[in-house]
């Protein structure tokens, strides 16, 4: 019965209910359709990074962790261990050996410090997508001797094109400085700016010719998957040889998982503030009601209703308006996500700017189930919150000045 009359009661004032109903839809598509946007991003980001550069993980010896010097080397010997493991991992998909240096590439018109991996060719096309960020030249054509792939925003700072020479000097295993000469062979241009500008590549049999040394300083491992990076990679460490220390990606780039960590918090807070935007709507639409209904309240009271059913009936009033809206808001939140999901958000006209932060400039939202059942319990706190002030000044009126009002 009491659920009968609130349900009535919401549609005796249809425009203000109906209002009320679609501020909170929107509210909630809004709310829905920015988690979906963040998280496309960030997830586009940290794939970009794990696919280019990073990998899943990565493995070093333990006093290139302490200190990213060149004759922190992991031996053959260690090599051999590490690779034995990784095949006894069904999760691990593959991995690239990289040699890690830091040095200095000098160009006709300035000088600039830059790091220099000496990588192999054939794994990097197979594990990785640089081949696909080449804006110039190939990735390592092998009619050219000596050739360096630079980042497109380097290139731009040293006044450097494609078959342009430049000079590389870094210190090789032994501690000794290498310079060499290299041609540009090829430039590419990745999400991420900040890595273009600084990192170069060479080949691992352009190294050794150079310093007569096998240097690897780093393995990067792929997984099968990004969900269960840690677990894998705690799994690694059981198996690894003392000497060689694994760090997940978020290890690695703790840029990239403080920015995970950070947007479920940010995701929340914004939620908040939409949920409060709506709690005031509430409040202020079951006011006008408790107002407008004074007389009708005062002669249930009289007649025998008593408080705790008085307030049930307001509760009930206000939990329907979040339980009709909400999912309203929900659905199209939902239908907007997957609709973008296929033909993407441009924004071409902030690409410079996304390039810094390593994000596309195309964005793909995605749908986050999870938050979905936040949402829902967020709308329903704010509907029951809601209740209480109008509930409380309904309890407060007299029922005999109610009447005569």
């Amino acid at each position: 019965m009491i659920f009968k009359v609130a349900w009535r009661n919401i549609w005796r004032s249809k425009t203000r209910s109906l209002i009320v109903l679609s501020s909170i839809a929107i509210g909630v598509w809004a709310g829905l359709l920015i988690i979906g946007f963040s998280f496309g991003m960030n997830n586009e980001r940290t794939a970009s990074a794990i696919r280019s550069t990073l990998g899943h993980a990565q493995i070093h010896h333990a006093d290139f962790l302490v200190e990213p010097k060149a004759t922190a080397v992991i031996t053959p010997e260690q090599l051999e261990g590490i690779r034995a493991a990784l095949e006894s991992e069904p999760r691990v998909t593959g991995w690239t050996d990289r040699a890690v240096l830091q040095g200095m590439i000098a160009a006709p018109k300035t000088n600039r410090a830059a790091r220099i991996l000496a990588i192999d060719p054939e794994s990097e096309r197979a594990r990785t997508n640089l081949e696909e960020m080449m804006v110039e030249g190939t990735f390592f054509d092998e009619s050219m001797r000596n050739p360096v792939v630079i980042g497109k925003k380097l290139a731009d700072k040293l006044g450097v094109g494609m078959k342009k020479k430049i000079v590389l000097t870094f210190q090789d295993a032994s501690g000794n400085l290498s310079r060499a000469s290299f041609r540009v062979g090829g430039i590419y241009q990745s999400l991420n700016a900040q890595w273009d500008e600084f990192n170069v590549y060479i080949t691992q049999k352009d190294l050794r010719k150079t310093t007569g040394l096998d240097m690897i300083h780093e393995v990067v491992v792929y997984y099968e998957e990004t969900v269960a990076t840690e677990e894998i990679t705690d799994a690694l460490v059981e198996i690894m040889p003392v000497e060689a220390k694994v760090l997940s990606w978020k290890d690695n780039s703790p840029e990239l998982g403080f920015a995970d960590d950070m947007m479920g918090i940010m995701l929340i807070l914004v939620l908040g503030i939409i949920m409060t935007a709506l709690l005031f709507g509430i409040i202020n639409n079951m006011l006008m009601a408790i107002l407008e209904r004074r007389r009708e309240l005062g002669m249930l009271m009289a007649i025998g209703m008593n408080k705790r059913k008085l307030f049930l009936m307001i509760l009930l009033e206000t939990l329907l308006l979040g339980i009709v809206g909400g999912p309203v808001g929900m659905l199209l939140g939902d239908v907007t996500i997957r609709i973008m999901m296929n033909i993407g958000v441009d924004l071409s006209s902030k690409k410079e700017g996304l390039a810094e932060l390593g994000v596309q400039s195309i964005i793909y939202p995605e749908v986050v189930p999870e938050y979905y059942i936040i949402m829902a319990l967020m709308v329903i706190g704010t509907a029951l919150l809601a209740s209480i002030i109008p509930a409380y000044r309904a309890l407060k009126l007299n029922p005999v000045e109610a009447i005569r009002s």
